[in-house]
């Protein structure tokens, strides 16, 4: 059988649009105000589901980058947790290398990442080398938060749309 995720998600769309939403007394404004959230989520949904992969290799190859790029900047006081994190890293690249690695995977070595650069933070004692690492997350952060930015953009959020950096500049996008 195939996939019937996006046909199924517009037709729960057309669903709440054209038999819920009528069906909403006029007097329930907060009602038509949640079913309108939840027809927009669900849209955005069916437009992203097919790249949902696509992003999870994406943030994987992102946070082991910055991982990576962060355990140079450690310096040999703190080898023991470049050690760690080049132990990390070389786990995500084995799964990014891995063809059809499952998504749940992908997010969960994408999470330890994520999760050790937050706990090296607290454990770096030297000052100098804590500012280094830093603003190498902060300056990274920026790249990330574009990507978010591109990624959530059908949910007319954005106040300036057209300074969003395309999706496929991040990921692989293929014409449906």
């Amino acid at each position: 059988m195939s996939d019937v995720t996006t046909n199924a998600l517009r037709g729960l769309v057309k669903t709440l649009s054209d038999v819920v939403a009528p069906a909403i007394p006029e007097d329930d404004p907060l009602a038509f105000q949640e079913l309108k959230m939840t027809v927009r989520y669900l849209s955005f949904c069916r437009e992203r589901v097919e790249h949902l992969y696509a992003r999870a290799r994406y943030e994987l190859s992102f946070y082991n980058k910055l991982a990576r790029d962060c355990s140079q900047l450690l310096g040999p006081k703190n080898h023991m947790h470049a050690d760690g994190m080049t132990v990390l890293c070389k786990s995500a690249d084995a799964l990014m290398n891995q063809p059809g690695a499952a998504i749940g995977a992908l997010r969960e070595q994408t999470q330890e990442l994520m999760s050790r650069l937050t706990h090296l933070l607290g454990e770096i004692e030297d000052a100098a080398v804590l500012s280094k690492v830093e603003k190498a997350i902060v300056t990274a952060s920026a790249e990330m938060t574009a990507f978010e930015r591109s990624w959530y953009l059908p949910l007319k959020l954005e106040r300036f749309p057209a300074q969003v950096r395309p999706l496929k500049n991040f990921i692989p996008m293929h014409p449906n």
